[in-house]
Parts: C-alpha cells; structure tokens; sequence
C-alpha cells in the first residue's frame, strides 16, 4: 500500500506522470567543459592543506548522505560518464574544478568556478491583497558572475519534481519551484565573523535543490533548513544568506548564518530583500559597514519606489508586467553612485506567480535566460516537461550575454513590451481555461489535459521568440 502511495505521489507531479532527464545522457551532451577537468582547491582566500581538504570532503559527504543521499548515488553516475575515480564529482561539487596544470594545478580555476568578491542581488514579494486576490509573487534579481543560464527541470523517482533556474552544468539551482508549488530563492546575507561562517557544509545552491526535493510545504522546507544549519551542513564563504520560502498559505523570509537562523512570515503587503539583515536577531551578527549598508538600501528602496508607489498607488494592484519592469531598474529615484537592481552584473531575473487556488499546476515562474535589460521574461508553467534545446544549451542565454555586453536590448522597449504582454496574455488565457477545468474536475485525465495545455501555450509562446532570436 505504501508503495502505491509513492506511485500515485509520483504520477500527480506536475499534473502527469512526471519523468526525470535522463541524466547520463544529458551530461555527455551539455556538461562538456568537465572534459578533462580535475578537482580544484576550493577559494583561494582559506587554502588547504591535504588533511584539512580530505576532512572538509568527508564533512560534506556526510552532509550529503544525511539530506540528500540519491545525489550522492547521482555523482557517482557522473563519474562514469567522465570515467572518473569514485567521488571525484562529490569533490568537485565541494571545491570546484580546474584544468591541470604542470605548473600550478591547483590555483587555476575553470571558467565559471572564480567567486566574486562582492556579489548582490535583491528579492521582493507582493501577497494577494497586492495582486489580484489568487496570486503571490516572489522575484529575484541575481547578480553574479555573467554566465550562461539554463532552466532546470528535474523529477527525481520518489521527491518532489522541480523547475528552476541555474548554470547549464548543474543539477542545483540557484531559485526553483516544486510540484507543490513551493518556492525556494536565496540572496546573500550580511558578512559574518569567522566563528559564524563554515567551509565544510554543503553550498546554497545544493541546499535550495535540496529544499525543493524534500518539502510538500514552505512550513516543512524552513523546519529542514533549520536541521540542516544546525547539522553544520551548510556554507556559504564569510556571509550569511536570507531566504524567501513561500507556497500558497506562507511566505517566509529567513536571515541566518552558519550558526542562527531566523524566519517570520510575510502575512500581508510587500517586503523586500537585498543583502542586508533587516532583523535585529541577526543583525548583532553583521560585520557590514555603513557605505555598504547604505548601497544595499538604496537598490531595496529602488523597487519599493516603483512598485508601491507608482504602481499599487495608481493602479490598485501589481502584476506579473510591474516585477518585469522592476527587475529592469538600472537608475535610482535620486542620483546615487551605487550598484542598482538590474546592473552590470545582473546575470537573470525570475518571477514566481505562485496560485493559491491550484498552486501544483497553475504556478507559473516568469523568468529571463540572461540580463534583464538584455532577454524576455518567459512564461514557464510548472507543468512544464520539454525544455527547447536553445535553453538547454545555452545559446539563447548567449544572445542575451552577448546583447547586455554591447548595452543593447532584445528588442526596442515597445516592441519588447508587447512581445511580452503577447506572452503572458496566451499563457493567462490557457491557465483560466485550466481553472475552469480544475475547478469542475480533479481526475487524473483532467490533470493531464490541463498539464497539456499549459505546455501547449509554453510551446507556443518559444516559437514566437524563436522568431525574434533568428532576426537578431
């Protein structure tokens, strides 16, 4: 009984029987640049005697084993593909990897693994008494390293299924949605002292994959959270990280280090994150100083500026078209010398519409595969189960890197406005059409054909940006 239970959890996943990537097959195919690669050395700023790396290994293994043991089952698999030695991948999850070298194999990086040392970005919701009464929002802005970003989609046998976004040579996003309509994004938090960081535990992309996989619930993926920092898994360089954990009853902002972590709800309104601690529990633990802070402010205030007040206050209500267009920031009300919302090293934008009538099927996650200024906010239904090859290898994210590097947009801000208005409206319409199903049956078969649907308008609406990709 209990294992038809499993199959039935299963075959509910994004309203189908979900199937996973196959997985061997997709890293032969897109995880190219680990070809004749080997394990790095970790950040050069806390260098690693042979001990103190075998230790640190054996730490996050066990990390591993004790949250997530199918991904290490996973990495193993990896390593026959690349007819690595046992535990190569696990090292490279943990220290990154790098070309050899004769002369110094261990301080060369592979493109893409080099840390920035400042790196930002901002999130922000809005509940339904902000939006039209049935939908939450939860947007990040991420700000790293300009790199090719991918969408994600995994439905490992037994977990919960997922969609996010991430690198293409990757398993763990760096924001993602579940089959239950649970979302998971983090920022950086504030720098912390050395006694409230850790370099042993596992990273926050792993732990946001990690979150998605596991929890039915925002309530249950804070509760793991929470095991998992006081389980000393969990790193994150010299900073802490705050975390929006929402579904369709909570929404949680969650401010932590290695050590402490708090987590309150967001019941009504707005709220906004950048890289600053907002509670003072944690907020004794921060080493920012006051230009930084001042930095992080200004950017939170940004979006705050044109949400709340020219569009809630003129309009009565924000959508998914307002998160567009803020995630699009790149000057402050006043002149200010400091970094902005979508600046030069905004790498991606997402915007998770989160349905509190059906959330399993109707949660939709707004994204771009690039810098905002730069891509197209897509509609991506969590439904979805056939991701274009132009995301998976990278090359629309390409474009998109290669457009915000000359300052150019995709296209003219009418044109692109109407692009996107023509997107979101195509997918609007599929998805009252599926709450309208829904609402008179829940069957399997219904479940199917709403699925259908949603991916049918998904499929549609790729053409038409097919379309604008061949003319650029």
């Amino acid at each position: 009984m209990r294992n038809f239970c499993l199959l039935l959890a299963v075959c509910a996943a994004f309203g189908v029987c979900a199937r996973d990537i196959d997985v061997e097959a997709h890293v032969r195919k897109y995880w190219t640049i680990y070809q004749g690669r080997v394990v790095g050395n970790g950040d050069k700023r806390w260098p690693l005697t042979p001990a103190l790396k075998a230790e640190r290994l054996r730490h996050f293994k066990g990390a591993l084993l004790r949250f997530a043991p199918h991904i290490v089952e996973e990495s193993y698999l990896i390593d026959r593909v690349f007819n690595w030695e046992k535990g190569t991948y696990l090292a490279m999850m943990r220290f990154g990897a790098v070309k050899p070298s004769k002369a110094a194999p261990a301080e060369k990086k592979a493109a893409g693994t080099d840390r920035e040392e400042y790196h930002e970005c901002t999130s922000w919701v809005a509940m339904p008494d902000m939006t039209d009464g049935k939908t939450i929002f939860v947007h990040k802005n991420r700000d790293s390293k300009l790199r090719e970003v991918t969408l994600l989609r995994r439905a490992v046998p037994g977990k919960h299924a997922w969609i996010g976004n991430g690198p293409k040579t990757g398993f763990n996003p760096n924001q993602g949605v579940n089959d239950r309509g649970v979302v998971v994004l983090m920022n950086s938090g504030d720098p912390v002292s050395a006694a409230d960081s850790s370099q042993y535990g596992m990273g926050t992309p792993l732990i946001c994959r990690i979150l998605l996989e596991e929890s039915g619930s925002a309530e249950a993926a804070v509760e793991l959270l929470k095991k998992i920092i006081a389980d000393n898994a969990y790193s994150h360089a010299e900073s802490g990280s705050i975390w929006f954990i929402a579904d369709r009853k909570n929404v949680y902002i969650v401010e932590q280090d290695a050590r402490n972590v708090v987590a309150k709800t967001v019941n009504s309104g707005f709220d906004i994150r950048a890289n600053a601690f907002h509670y003072p529990e944690m907020q004794k633990f921060s080493m920012r100083g006051y230009s930084s802070l001042l930095g992080h402010f200004r950017r939170e205030f940004a979006v705050r500026e044109f949400l709340l007040n020219r569009q809630w206050r003129d309009n009565g209500i924000i959508t998914a078209a307002d998160f567009a267009a803020s995630s699009r920031i790149n000057k402050f009300p006043e002149k200010a010398d400091s970094y902005t919302p979508c600046g030069s090293r905004t790498v991606t934008g997402v915007t998770f519409a989160i349905d509190t009538e059906f959330p399993e099927t109707l949660t939709t996650m707004y994204s771009v595969f690039g810098p905002p200024r730069s891509s197209c906010f897509i509609p991506v239904p969590v439904t979805v189960l056939e991701v274009p090859e132009e995301i998976k290898n990278g090359s629309f994210s390409r474009k998109s890197l290669d457009l915000h590097s000359k300052k150019q947009p995709l296209l003219p801000k009418k044109e692109l406005a109407a692009l996107e208005a023509r997107l979101r409206q195509r997918h609007a319409e599929a998805v009252e059409k599926v709450r309208k199903m829904l609402r008179t049956s829940r069957s399997y078969s219904t479940r199917q054909n709403a699925a259908k649907m949603l991916n049918d308008a998904f499929e549609a609406n790729w053409q038409d940006i097919v379309a604008v990709i061949k003319e650029k």
